[in-house]
């Protein structure tokens, strides 16, 4: 097997703008991050912490303050790499009057493309997107989902290596929510690396590979989706039948004690393995089932708000 190459690579990365005559606002500060090849890839943070001014950065948009960063293998900004990239921004505008294939055929001649190959390529991502069925509907009849899924059809016409999304999900709903996160893995197991910027949390936890948290400008956690839940969790007893007693036993081993659930299902929480099995062996001893026996899985949504709450009390 190859090895994986980086498609992305920033050091020192920062953006500062400047307010007025005097006053100055950092957009992004120091960041260096790596995103491998062939990932899911979220940089996730609440309005205003800096992810559409890293975006940018990404995407040649702006320049740096400082710091310098590579975008497969090409520096910030550099055309060499635009032609290999996709992009789809929060809330794409596209030209009323048209549909979808007359859409893809304008911004298809943009690159290039012509005759029967950009027909052909046209079908391909209508059908990939799940717009073949309504190609014939004009814009202005396009649902917020429609619209997105015609956006990413745009950013995909170039067969790009890898693809940007802006607030993907933002504004779906469930099923079109649903449907957008399919359309990301298809891209993935086609060997694409997508970056994917977003504060809807629940969305971007199934989907990504790898996650960084930005707040206030700063990098504040990265890693892959697992180890990032993970980490600082703990481990977990699930069991049902635990009495009274036995349940008193292990309190003092235990961080917490959640249900029993509406199947009788109680979580005992431990700080490590050794108390996890410690509390385990009192549950089995008195009888119970033990369920499950293993390290405990926080939410994006958890981790973030520790994460942010941090920075907030700096």
């Amino acid at each position: 097997m190859g090895e994986i190459g980086i498609a992305i690579r920033t050091e020192g990365l920062t953006k500062v703008y400047r307010i007025g005559i005097r006053g100055t606002h950092k957009g992004i500060g120091d960041l260096t991050m790596e995103v491998p090849e062939g990932l899911i890839y979220g940089l996730v943070g609440p309005n205003g912490a800096g992810k559409t001014t890293t975006l940018k950065l990404l995407l040649g948009l702006l320049f740096p303050t400082a710091g310098t960063g590579e975008v497969l293998g090409h520096p910030l900004g550099s055309s060499e790499y635009k032609a290999r990239i996709g992009y789809v921004p929060d809330g794409p505008y596209f030209y009323d009057h048209l549909n979808a294939p007359e859409l893809l055929r304008f911004y298809g001649t943009l690159f290039g493309l012509r005759g029967p190959a950009l027909e052909q390529r046209i079908a391909e991502l209508l059908e990939l997107v799940g717009m073949a069925d309504r190609a014939h509907f004009r814009v202005h009849e396009y649902s917020k989902g429609m619209r997105q899924r015609v956006a990413v059809a745009q950013a995909l016409l170039n067969d790009p290596d890898l693809i940007f999304l802006d607030e993907p999900t933002a504004g779906l709903d469930p099923m079109g929510a649903i449907q957008m996160r399919n359309i990301v893995l298809d891209l993935r197991a086609r060997g694409k690396t997508v970056f994917l910027c977003s504060h809807l949390l629940k969305d971007m936890e199934p989907m990504c590979d790898r996650v960084a948290i930005v707040s206030r400008g700063q990098l504040k956690l990265e890693g892959p989706i697992d180890e990032v839940l993970q980490a600082g969790a703990g481990y977990r007893v699930r069991t049902t039948g635990l009495s009274a007693e036995t349940r008193a036993k292990v309190e003092s081993a235990a961080t917490e004690i959640v249900g029993p659930d509406e199947e009788g299902v109680v979580v005992v929480k431990a700080a490590d393995q050794r108390q996890a099995l410690e509390i385990a062996g009192l549950a089995a001893g008195d009888g119970s089932e033990i369920l499950e026996v293993g390290p405990d899985r926080r939410t994006l949504e958890e981790v973030f708000i520790d994460v942010v709450e941090g920075q907030a009390g700096d």
